[in-house]
């Protein structure tokens, strides 16, 4: 995490958002329980791993297929680089994806409850983005920038569900690098109109700019903002969980 936005280092904004997410989990005894602030940490852990993972393996496959080609027909090192690499690939997208839902849970901490448009799902992402992009009165400034500047997580999001829920990540050749069949629908019918392709470095380095672009903007919007906590209701939710 070197690269800066807006004169902040990644390593700012992060952690930052952290101390954010933390100081919203300590005043809410449900959070508190469901241990999102170290849940937050790991999942995106996890999704730095998988991302140096899947650039070093995709260099690794590249590489190892030019060799392979112009030395030997059965290209078995090739073969196994390719499994690993959609491995990586896979976990990458589920990573980043589990990253949002914690945002999700987080959210509606930081709106008062009382009125029913503001009763913000708190499941996932999508859910909550499509929720407030379609409510923004609830609040306009973020309501914008979900509408005109999450485009790229809408496609990230479309490339999980139909790997996880369809097919495996379809990894090819492109002149510089390993490309893949960007999913910009669940189902595999979107084939008939063709196979759009994307370089799985450039996306990855997109997808950690944009990611940080967002945790900036989020960051910024909440951290002066009240924390509504119905403690007394959250505490009987966390009774019925441990019984």
């Amino acid at each position: 995490m070197s690269e800066k936005t807006k004169g902040e280092t990644a390593e700012e904004i992060y952690s930052k958002f952290l101390s954010l997410i933390n100081k919203v989990s300590h005043s809410s005894p449900l959070l508190s329980n469901l241990g999102i602030g170290v849940s937050t940490q790991s999942k995106f852990m996890s999704l730095q791993i998988m991302q140096n993972y899947t650039m070093e393996k995709s260099r690794l496959l590249f590489d190892t297929m030019k060799k392979e080609r112009d030395t030997s027909i059965y290209l078995k090192n090739t073969t196994e680089c390719h499994r690993e690499c959609t491995a990586f690939f896979e976990a990458y997208l589920n990573a980043f994806y589990s990253f949002f839902q914690m945002i999700a849970k987080v959210t509606p901490y930081f709106y008062d409850k009382k009125t029913k448009a503001n009763r913000i799902p708190d499941r996932y992402f999508a859910v909550q983005m499509k929720h407030l992009i379609d409510n923004p009165a609830i609040d306009i400034q973020y309501a914008n920038y979900l509408k005109n500047n999450m485009d790229w997580y809408v496609e990230l999001e479309l490339n999980r569900h139909a790997i996880s829920h369809n097919v495996a990540a379809f990894l090819g050749f492109g002149k510089e690098e390993v490309e893949f069949i960007h999913m910009r629908k669940r189902q595999i019918d979107f084939f008939k109109h063709g196979k759009p392709t994307k370089k799985i470095e450039k996306y990855i380095v997109a997808n950690w700019n944009s990611l940080f672009s967002f945790l900036k903007f989020y960051v910024d919007h909440f951290s002066n903002r009240k924390i509504f906590v119905d403690k007394a209701k959250e505490l009987e939710k966390v009774r019925k969980h441990l019984q």
